[in-house]
């Protein structure tokens, strides 16, 4: 690492030919570089990899936020987590070359994220998220961005070992809705990506599905096409675990529809509430059936079981039938 006089922290030749060469080895060599006409504190460059048959998508990597050693707590000090860098994917057809903040905000955010240990005297790692406190562009409503490893490009790419023995640590950037943004916090990262689902590409679609969508804000939302074994008007009963803490589905079964033509008679539960809890009509409500799979997509293919059909979620994590169930209102 070297600093010039009154100007950004950098790295040295070596350090620098090392991290554009792990770069190129484990992310794709890229056609092009947009560099910092004024750096005042480090210098970070945006490397573009652009699109292969292989990997059908831009990737943009920042050389230069890992010139400079993060602050880390006591207990992390030793472990190679002071050095980082970014990563963001973004689709084929993103406008590189627009200066409009619909088009540019991955970049800005690259920019921000590589300053911020240094600007707030702190450090970036996995599972690490920063909002924004808004919209980041008026096409999307991404609010804020989840720090996650890089597992598509394979665990050597996670980490480039400079010259001196160093390591540098790579992050790739994710946006999240605010939903998502407070699920992460109160249940922890791990939770969240399994929230995401197998279906959530971590290449940015600035219009992909809110998993953590308030239900009772979801009746607008439909059902997704050639997955949803029901009409999008039916309705059932979910206890507030699952709808306002964002708990998993642990529990289901259908009883006798009892709320009109619109009852499917579908009863969701987390699973963990006690009698106490379902006794209180406060803490479970009505919702539509379609918003509630969409939050939990695991739940559509039990849906045309009959009356009578209870589902538990096994130490395995998957739902199996019950067939011990007897039925019980909510």
């Amino acid at each position: 690492m070297q600093r010039t006089q009154e100007g950004p922290i950098l790295y040295n030749e070596e350090e620098r030919n090392a991290v554009e060469g792990h770069i190129a080895n484990y992310f794709g060599g890229f056609f092009n570089v947009f560099h910092e006409i004024a750096s005042p504190d480090i210098g970070v460059d945006i490397g573009i990899v652009g699109p292969t048959p292989a990997r059908p998508f831009f990737t943009l990597v920042t050389m230069g936020m890992g010139a400079r050693r993060m602050h880390l707590p006591k207990d992390l000090e030793g472990q190679g987590l002071d050095r980082a860098e970014l990563l963001i994917c973004l689709p084929p057809e993103w406008n590189l070359h627009s200066s409009e903040e619909n088009d540019y905000w991955p970049i800005r955010w690259l920019k921000i994220l590589a300053r911020l240990p240094g600007q707030e005297d702190t450090w970036l790692g996995w599972g690490h998220t920063v909002p924004n406190g808004k919209p980041v562009a008026q096409n999307t409503a991404f609010s804020g961005m989840l720090l996650e490893l890089p597992y598509r490009f394979g665990e050597d790419a996670m980490t480039c070992r400079l010259p001196g023995g160093e390591m540098v640590r790579f992050y790739q950037v994710l946006p999240l809705y605010e939903e998502e943004m407070q699920f992460k916090v109160a249940q922890g990262t791990d939770a969240l990506m399994e929230r995401l689902g197998d279906a959530f590409s971590d290449v940015v679609d600035i219009h992909r599905a809110n998993c953590c969508a308030p239900l009772s804000n979801a009746s607008a939302v439909p059902p997704q096409q050639g997955k949803a074994p029901f009409p999008s008007r039916e309705e059932c009963i979910a206890s507030n675990r699952i709808v306002a803490d964002g708990c998993r589905v642990g529990f289901f079964y259908r009883e006798k529809p009892a709320m009109g033509q619109t009852d499917s008679g579908w009863r969701f539960l987390a699973g963990d509430e006690s009698e106490e809890y379902l006794g209180d009509p406060g803490n479970s409500g009505r919702y539509p059936l379609h918003a509630l799979c969409s939050c939990d997509p695991e739940v559509s293919e039990f849906l045309d079981a009959p009356v009578g059909s209870a589902f538990l979620r096994g130490e395995d994590g998957r739902l199996h039938a019950d067939e011990d169930w007897q039925p019980e209102r909510i």
